[in-house]
């Protein structure tokens, strides 16, 4: 009764869109609110509940991740996406643990392009492992439908 590794990936999928959505929504609070101060103080409190979600679905990736690296079929995306994934988790720490010199708005700029390519690319490898995996499954099973049936075959003419 364990989890399938298809699940992780749908789960972890499921935290980061929760991750890129609670990031939109902190931006969104520090436009529109009436004051600075307050709308910075959102937009951290926020978008650190964002990089929580982001950090809690790694534990997800790595797991589904070491799986293929150990099994010797993860793709090439998958080392540039860990290695994009890194990156921005570690400067997002920064900005997490309150260093100000490196909140700057360039820097944040910076962050946001890193997450998105990290993002898109991890879309990207769920959409493609997803689909293999389904690919095998579906050929497995039609495989297996398909001797059955030239087994029931052979048996009714002997």
């Amino acid at each position: 009764m364990g989890v399938s590794i298809n699940q992780i990936r749908k789960i972890s999928l499921g935290l980061q869109v929760s991750t890129l959505l609670t990031y939109m929504f902190g931006f969104t609070a520090l436009k529109l609110s009436g004051s600075k101060k307050e709308g910075i103080q959102r937009h951290g409190k926020i978008n650190t509940l964002g990089y929580t979600l982001g950090a809690l679905s790694l534990l997800y990736m790595m797991y589904s991740g070491l799986k293929l690296i150990i099994a010797r079929a993860a793709p090439a995306i998958m080392y540039i996406h860990g290695t994009f994934g890194l990156i921005t988790l570690a400067l997002s720490s920064l900005f997490v643990a309150n260093r100000w010199s490196w909140k700057t708005i360039k820097n944040m700029r910076t962050l946001v392009i890193l997450f998105l390519l990290t993002f898109s690319g991890g879309v990207y490898m769920f959409s493609r492992l997803y689909t293999c995996f389904h690919d095998s499954i579906n050929t497995g099973h039609l495989q297996k439908r398909v001797s059955k049936k030239k087994l029931h075959h052979q048996r009714s003419y002997t």
